[in-house]
């Protein structure tokens, strides 16, 4: 299956480059955040043009019981459009009151709500009284259209008043609806969201019901570096913002980024799992957080030419730069690609990483999936199934090769053949499976793995 996956990426006669690098840490006097990078697999061939993955992972620190927690500055921004009356305001509102009852006065937080305009509830301001916040969420009665991103970016204004270095910086998004008013595309909120990710801002997005536009959402939050909830009820949403809160409350380093400077003769050709700015042999990923007890990672396509001599050898560096929230103190970390050139093809073939290869798979088949959704879209549903049952099929052999497979992926699985299995008989049911599909393009809050 290794070689199939390969194959479907356009590799060809490839002697898989690749190499597992030590782990390194570097502790500070509250914080311990871990580097480790490695590609596919720790021998190649040599002699010829060769391609493979790097996968570069950052660990979060463990948080003690008594160590004290990053503080944060939290926009909530609350759709009031008229979809969302009834009990979809009221359980967003208890969600909202419930993530405030989580702060206290190291905190910033702000509300802002819009529908066709929009205003701001509670300017961002310390969290003394967090009764104060209460009173004013229990006020917010709908009305109107719904401008989704003027609403996110006078939450980010608000973030922007207290926005430091030493906190983590948030703008929570919760909407039932289209964006009918002002921008509308995709492309414009991931613009917006890229835009607010460079200032140190992050953004998380809860799409409620079947009425939301999830390519939309999930462009912003994939985009701002948060995380993206389908509620499906508005009985899940204080469920959901406690996880969301589990993670902010719980961040080890902010404004990161991961710098690779490979050798001449060794380039990047393209990143998998989100974007990156690409140049030759560079590339540079940006993280907005790293969350406790969390591991985020990065992963690229690289390739090297004929020119590398057999033998063990660098084949270039990562660096990761990011700031440590208690201090302000801005901390660096650096670790060296090595790879063994010469080896047979049982060699290459032992050498196997198992963490890279597992993340080739999620990742290659994370792409295909939405290849399928556009098929759907366009009303090729067979051709769509395929595609996922493919999934189902190349998931299910990297499990029966590899028994220590994570439980995401074997969920992963599951999902995909079932839903590659059924015609949805109904608009409605379409809508439900579409939005499923869409939010298995990235890890919700909580998890303990994140791309």
């Amino acid at each position: 299956m290794w070689n199939r996956i390969f194959h479907t990426l356009g590799l060809h006669a490839l002697c898989l480059l690749a190499g597992s690098l030590a782990f390194s840490s570097l502790t500070s006097a509250d914080q311990k955040i871990g580097l480790d990078a490695r590609l596919a697999l720790p021998v190649m061939k040599g002699g010829e043009p060769q391609k493979n993955y790097l996968r570069v992972a950052l660990k979060g620190c463990t948080l003690e019981p008594n160590q004290s927690r990053t503080p944060v500055n939290v926009a909530f921004v609350i759709d009031r459009s008229g979809s969302m009356g009834g009990e979809r305001i009221a359980q967003a509102k208890a969600a909202a009151i419930m993530a405030v009852s989580r702060l206290d006065h190291r905190d910033i937080a702000s509300v802002v709500i819009f529908d066709n305009v929009t205003d701001v509830l509670m300017q961002a301001q310390p969290v003394h009284n967090a009764g104060l916040f209460v009173n004013a969420i229990q006020q917010i009665v709908v009305r109107g259209s719904t401008a989704i991103h003027a609403g996110v970016q006078v939450g980010a204004n608000e973030v922007r008043r207290y926005k430091d270095p030493k906190r983590l910086n948030r703008v929570i998004l919760l909407s039932d609806g289209q964006a009918n008013v002002g921008p509308s595309r995709p492309a414009d909120f991931s613009t917006l969201g890229s835009a607010l990710l460079g200032e140190g801002i992050s953004v998380s997005t809860i799409g409620l019901g079947l009425g939301y536009n999830e390519d939309l959402m999930l462009a912003l939050a994939r985009a701002g570096d948060g995380n993206h909830a389908f509620a499906r009820e508005p009985t899940d949403l204080v469920q959901i913002f406690n996880k969301e809160f589990d993670d902010v409350l719980g961040s080890c380093a902010q404004t990161v980024s991961i710098d690779i400077d490979l050798k001449p003769g060794v380039r990047v050709v393209r990143a998998l799992s989100r974007d990156a700015t690409i140049d030759g042999n560079r590339a540079q990923f940006r993280m907005n957080q790293v969350y406790a007890a969390t591991e985020h990672y990065v992963l690229m396509e690289i390739e090297a030419d004929q020119s590398l001599k057999p033998g063990e050898q660098d084949l270039g560096v990562v660096k990761v730069a990011y700031t440590l929230p208690a201090s302000g103190a801005r901390e660096t970390q650096d670790v060296t690609v090595r790879a063994r050139l010469g080896g047979s093809e049982e060699e290459v073939k032992a050498a196997s990483d198992k963490t890279v290869r597992e993340a080739v798979v999620e990742q290659v088949t994370r792409n295909r999936t939405q290849e399928a959704i556009v098929l759907r879209d366009a009303g090729k549903t067979e051709e769509a199934n395929k595609l996922l049952l493919q999934n189902a099929a190349e998931i299910n052999a990297f499990i029966k090769t590899q028994p220590e497979a994570s439980q995401r992926l074997r969920d992963l699985e599951g999902q995909y053949s079932a839903m590659g299995s059924v015609v949805p008989a109904s608009p409605t049911q379409m809508g439900l499976q579409r939005k499923v599909l869409r939010s298995l393009d990235t890890y919700g809050a909580g998890s303990a793995t994140r791309y």
